[in-house]
């Protein structure tokens, strides 16, 4: 190939004269990438306040779940006390709530609607808690969470007065005692069967518990969870081979 300077002067103006043409796109390019920079900086500052904010009011509002029933309601800096189970969850469910509402963009967002769910069950608010407990699950950040509030869904819908709420939280159950792969599988396992010693159904209620301990009560005891002794003591009523 025939080199010549003439071809890299001719070069050497063309991009003399694009780069004058296009200065003004170029200045504007770099200030966006500027921006863009600035932008993201500011955003990784922001994120980190925002979620040391949330998990100080968290901290906060598990006082409240935490604290004991007594004879009064004293909330100080230092003690917080409730006269009745209903005064403590209503308080409970309403720091939840506002928790929720002000840390909706931080990652312990679901963890605030989860804590209210919990006490919109233990007022009676069963049809509130599943909505909640929903929300909930939806912006989760990991799967293995998403897992076991599934499992809780489903328990909180089985004590629903609605029937067809029932009939779908008993389904959601079965689907994880079934579902091997599932995280929760070995607490679905157990659920599904106090679901049917519930009911008296104690063929059923053997069925599963059987499962139960095939997968996972016959491990090492220093392996197994806190079900396999109750899991134990129920089928020895129920069934000659235990």
């Amino acid at each position: 190939m025939e080199f010549s300077f003439n071809k890299i002067s001719l070069w050497a103006e063309q991009l003399v004269d694009t780069v004058a043409t296009h200065r003004k796109q170029a200045l504007l390019g770099l200030a966006g990438l500027v921006v863009g920079a600035l932008m993201l900086v500011g955003y990784h500052f922001y994120s980190n306040w925002a979620q040391a904010a949330a998990h100080k009011d968290f901290v906060v509002a598990l006082r409240y779940f935490d604290a004991p029933v007594t004879t009064q309601n004293v909330v100080t800096d230092d003690v917080v006390e409730f006269a009745t189970d209903e005064d403590k969850w209503k308080k409970v469910e309403e720091v939840f709530k506002a928790g929720y509402q002000k840390h909706r963009g931080s990652g312990l967002a679901s963890m605030f609607c989860a804590y209210q769910a919990e006490a919109l069950t233990r007022l009676g608010n069963i049809d509130g808690a599943i909505e909640v407990l929903q929300n909930a699950i939806k912006i989760m950040p990991s799967n293995e969470m998403r897992e076991f509030y599934k499992l809780k869904l489903a328990l909180v819908k089985c004590d629903s007065a609605d029937a067809r709420v029932q009939q779908d939280g008993f389904a959601d159950l079965k689907k994880l005692a079934e579902d091997q792969k599932s995280l929760a599988n070995e607490a679905g396992l157990y659920y599904i069967g106090a679901y049917f010693w519930n009911q008296r159904d104690y063929a059923q209620a053997k069925n599963y518990w059987q499962q139960y301990m095939v997968k996972y009560g016959l491990k090492d005891a220093k392996f197994q969870s806190g079900f396999s002794e109750v899991v134990k003591s129920k089928l020895k009523l129920i069934s000659a081979d235990w």
